[in-house]
């Protein structure tokens, strides 16, 4: 959904008097029922649905567009190396999610 979102707030800064935005929430391990593969208690590192609105609403109140929701087992630094690291996949035309390939292991060490 990033592409027709990215269009979305494009289309939406640029209309006069618009008072409606659109962001795009990029979410980290959340505990929801949709999520929680027949398990009854949040796994440590997962965020709560109510953490997760939290940091939406913060960053939607401060403008953001892209809105990095971290868990509590990946801090941003590794979320936004991640993100570097996927985007270079397609500026080099390596495989989609190369940083887990065998082959790659030795340069994404840091993931």
């Amino acid at each position: 959904m990033k592409v027709p979102t990215e269009a979305l707030a494009h289309s939406l800064h640029n209309e006069e008097g618009a008072r409606i935005t659109a962001h795009l929430l990029i979410p980290g391990s959340t505990f929801t029922a949709m999520t929680s593969r027949g398990r009854t208690e949040k796994p440590a590192g997962a965020w709560t649905p109510d953490q997760m609105i939290e940091m939406l609403v913060s960053g939607m109140g401060a403008g953001d567009f892209y809105i990095l929701c971290p868990d509590s087992e990946v801090t941003r630094e590794v979320d936004v190396r991640r993100i570097i690291w996927a985007a270079q996949d397609i500026t080099e035309n390596r495989p989609p999610l190369s940083r887990w390939h065998p082959d790659q292991r030795r340069h994404s060490s840091t993931f």
